[in-house]
């Protein structure tokens, strides 16, 4: 280091590579005056013992550490306010003297480490305001002798803002009151609250009985969840692997709107003992609303009366695993009764196997993005039409859902298709689809026909159609594609040579042919592609050489050979028998 920096009073320093131990403790001995330090990726903390030199150090980043306990020598810095520790993989422990550090406004640590409990005397830090993650420990005997911090640790940090997250909730045993003692309700300034139980197991894949002991966990789980009310003020709130029989009265309460006005974003995850959810369909100011992995939720929620607004601001709506769900609500409604969303634009529901109907909003007039994904019981939707519908993919879903909700869609830009083996053609109604211009067909036995309708189609992907085979089509399917840029061909059986059409898409840019197994040749009429610019050929093991005809596509810039035995050697620079065709080529992909 320079000798003249090692007399100018330093106050900020940032190491970004693990500069050794001895080093370390010489600039700590030399700077003194420090306010900021950063040590990032440091692999030994011996040095560390000296830090208690630094009386006036503010800012100490410490992430992306390899060491394992925090030495005791940080509580000495009385001025310390931020304290960084992300990323820290091995860290297990923190100093048990925490509570020294008297002027610490900001902790923040992450989830990457190997932490399983806060140190006692958290909660004597009043002034912090920065906390992310907190872990409750386990009160075995071990952790007595470590004196491990309880929850209640909580109750005096009011300062908390941003987002705190709790882990090991499960630990909360025998007593609410711990739980109380956290006051969360008086924690006014959180913005995000992240309540996880002990991972669950056996979800998702059949019903068990349930022990006594586990059913008293679950009592005991809805008593620490009755105490954990957050102030109005929060905004979102995540919740997972609870164990609760129910979930809590706060929760449950018909005026859960008035209880939590600010809400904008929900998570509910895993809590599969909980059999209703509760009424977020008050909540004011929720937009965002994700429900997954519950095994034993058969409605959303009765609806309410229709006065009452449902949803009133929610514009995404995510439902995945839920394999009990039938339905919104238990009573059968028709179209003009069914819950209004009147902001809602995004509708993803995966894996909802007892999933038969569902009635969508009467006047959609938001909804811009829908996602089905393996619900096969559902054959219809009851709502009239999706007229600013933009994005629609359908996943292992029944024809008649398929072709119901392609012909109400008149605006789509994206359609996503899969896994739907019995769909032989798409319906008349695709002659509509004027805005169309991303088409992906995945995983379907056959290839539907009325593609040729698609004239402003400007992508399409074709994936793992077993029983597709054009390659004697007439060229229909694909003459009409008259604005075609990007053509994905993958996966696919019995093509000999490429389909007659594809020569007349004259404004084809990218062509990749991905795992065509059959595929011998490459037709002479690739010369008419006059604007492709990139060729992709990947694991094509019976193509064995490229036409003559290579030569005229003067705007290809990019060739890629990828796992085609046969072309590699053709195709070698200056000696391969196919490489005065390619040599224009200004970038050419090789791989064997």
């Amino acid at each position: 280091m320079p000798k003249d920096l090692m007399v100018k009073p330093i106050r900020t320093l940032f190491v970004l590579s693990n500069p050794g131990s001895n080093r370390i403790a010489r600039v700590i001995s030399s700077f003194k005056c420090l306010r900021v330090m950063k040590l990032i990726g440091l692999l030994s903390l011996d040095a560390l013992t000296s830090l208690a030199k630094l009386s006036h150090l503010r800012y100490l980043d410490l992430s992306f550490g390899c060491f394992e306990i925090l030495p005791s020598a940080i509580t000495r810095l009385k001025h310390l306010q931020t304290l960084k520790l992300f990323h820290c993989q091995h860290l297990k422990e923190l100093p048990g003297n925490m509570k020294k550090l008297i002027n610490l406004r900001h902790l923040e640590i992450d989830k990457n480490n190997r932490l399983t409990y806060m140190p006692c005397g958290l909660g004597e830090l009043t002034m912090l305001q920065t906390l992310p993650l907190f872990f409750v420990g386990n009160d075995c005997e071990e952790s007595r002798q470590k004196r491990i911090g309880r929850l209640s640790e909580l109750k005096c940090l009011d300062s908390l803002r941003g987002e705190l997250r709790i882990e090991g909730l499960s630990d909360v045993r025998g007593s609410a009151l711990e739980a109380k003692e956290a006051n969360l309700e008086g924690k006014q300034y959180l913005q995000c609250l992240r309540l996880y139980w002990l991972e669950q197991k056996d979800s998702l894949w059949g019903t068990r009985t349930e022990t006594a002991e586990e059913s008293e966990e679950g009592s005991e789980a809805v008593s620490v969840m009755e105490s954990l009310q957050p102030h109005l003020n929060l905004k979102e709130l995540f919740i997972a692997n609870y164990e609760g029989l129910r979930f809590p009265n706060w929760m449950m309460d018909d005026g859960l709107g008035s209880l939590l006005p600010n809400l904008v974003k929900i998570e509910i995850s895993s809590c599969n003992r909980s059999q209703v959810l509760p009424p977020f369909g008050q909540l004011p100011s929720l937009k965002y609303l994700d429900i997954m992995q519950i095994d034993d939720v058969g409605y959303m929620r009765d609806y309410p009366s229709s006065a009452t607004p449902f949803f009133p601001s929610l514009k995404t709506l995510q439902l995945y695993w839920l394999p009990s769900l039938e339905g919104w609500g238990r009573r059968d409604i028709s179209v003009e009764q069914a819950p209004s969303f009147p902001c809602l634009s995004i509708l993803k529901i995966s894996h909802c196997s007892s999933l038969r109907s569902l009635s969508l909003p009467s006047s959609p007039s938001c909804l811009s993005q829908l996602e089905i994904r393996d619900c096969p019981g559902v054959t219809f939707l009851q709502v009239p039409s999706f007229p600013c519908l933009k994005e629609l993919w359908l996943d292992n879903t029944s024809t008649e859902l398929c072709l119901q909700l392609i012909s109400v869609s008149s605006s789509l830009k994206s359609l996503y298709i899969s896994e739907i083996d019995d769909l032989i053609s798409l319906p008349e109604g695709l002659r509509h689809l004027t805005s169309l211009k991303s088409l992906i067909i995945d995983n379907c036995d056959s290839l539907p026909q009325g593609i040729q309708y698609l004239t402003v189609l400007e992508s399409l992907d074709i994936i793992n159609c077993r029983e597709v085979n054009l390659s004697d089509d007439d060229g229909l399917q694909f003459q009409g594609l008259r604005s075609l840029r990007h053509l994905y061909l993958g996966w696919i059986r019995k093509w000999v040579s490429l389909p007659k059409g594809l020569q007349h898409v004259s404004t084809l840019e990218t062509l990749e042919l991905n795992r065509l197994y059959d595929l011998a040749t490459l037709p002479n009429w690739i010369a008419s592609l006059t604007s492709l610019t990139k060729l992709s050929l990947e694991e094509c093991p019976k193509l064995t050489s490229l036409p003559e005809e290579m030569r005229s596509l003067n705007n290809l810039h990019t060739l890629k050979i990828s796992y085609c035995r046969n072309l590699v050697k053709r195709c070698k620079k200056e000696a391969g028998e196919d490489w005065p065709r390619i040599s224009h080529i200004p970038e050419i992909i090789i791989r064997e």
